[in-house]
């Protein structure tokens, strides 16, 4: 196995809690990044915000894309026709967590984003290119943290350094999740098919709880998310949850899950509440029946062979 050498610790202010000690090391082949408020420090939390907003950036780092993580979680996203559209996607699915959270953008940022960005009292704002009137004002007029990605976001999707987690029985290493959709892996399971509005929100969602942490559901429209569970104890939870968040908006909506379907609660959730569209593995002992329930309340089935498990 290769050796793996880390040097140049920089201290942070606090861990996880205040009595916790921190510190952060520069990795090869990470991000090139630039803090471009100088009075401020990050914190041990806004980097693992600023890595969830990130990820999201990376897979939709070709369009108008914004995430918003807390706690170390994903909390929202949307695709919008400018950046100003998907910020208020995002806004309008989502209000309360924005609130002293890590916000990104996947294009420039402008002045009107920056003025509603200090309305929310964001903490961290992270993007590949502010505007001058935007970035003025923001060092100006807020103590938010900017942070500009110099590197191309699609780079983070090759981001190659291993996953290491640290246990009393041992060091976990593994590579990173690099799954991707392919026509061959993206296959309509039953009678129903998706319209092509369907069919984009489907792969928007599958890659956003791509991100999310097991068990997680997604609920997504018109390109935003409406709802996220994550770390649920069992599917089930996850899905009812989501869809008591997602209320109306789960109407004809798509449901995405990050493995495959392993219990009809999570269907009969589903049909409860009108989801138009289940995307998920489909490699469960009972997809078989998963698909045959589908079909018989008309609900869109894709199958995509592939788990997303994040632990």
């Amino acid at each position: 196995m290769e050796t793996i050498e880390i040097n140049d610790f920089m201290p942070l202010l606090y861990g996880e809690n205040t009595h916790q000690s921190a510190r952060i090391a520069q990795i090869e082949g990470g991000v090139e990044y630039e803090v471009l408020r100088d009075d401020k420090a990050l914190e041990y939390i806004d980097y693992l915000n600023l890595t969830k907003v990130l990820e999201i950036l990376a897979e939709f780092f070709d369009v108008n894309s914004c995430a918003i993580a807390k706690d170390g979680m994903l909390c929202a996203s949307a695709l919008g026709s400018s950046v100003e559209d998907a910020y208020q996607k995002v806004v309008d699915n989502n209000p309360l967590s924005i609130v002293g959270s890590t916000v990104g953008f996947s294009k420039e940022v402008t002045l009107e984003v920056a003025k509603q960005l200090k309305s929310m009292d964001v903490r961290n704002l992270i993007a590949p290119k502010l505007s001058n009137e935007a970035l003025k004002y923001l060092l100006e007029m807020t103590e938010m943290n900017v942070i500009q990605v110099k590197s191309p976001l699609q780079e983070v999707l090759g981001f190659n350094a291993d996953d290491i987690k640290v246990t009393p029985f041992g060091y976990l290493v593994q590579e990173q999740n690099h799954s991707k959709l392919t026509k061959s892996s993206f296959k309509v399971s039953g009678k129903t098919k998706p319209t092509q509005q369907m069919a984009e929100d489907a792969i928007f969602a599958w890659k956003v709880a791509k991100y999310t942490k097991s068990n997680s559901v997604v609920i997504a429209k018109d390109l935003s998310t409406k709802a996220i569970v994550q770390g649920a104890s069992n599917q089930v939870i996850a899905a009812e949850s989501a869809l008591d968040i997602a209320c109306e908006n789960a109407k004809e909506a798509v449901m995405a899950v990050d493995g495959e379907i392993s219990s009809e609660g999570t269907l009969n959730a589903a049909v409860q509440n009108r989801i138009g569209l289940i995307i998920e593995s489909g490699d469960a002992e009972i997809s078989s029946k998963i698909a045959k329930l589908a079909d018989k309340y008309n609900i869109v089935l894709i199958k995509t062979g592939i788990k997303n498990n994040r632990y």
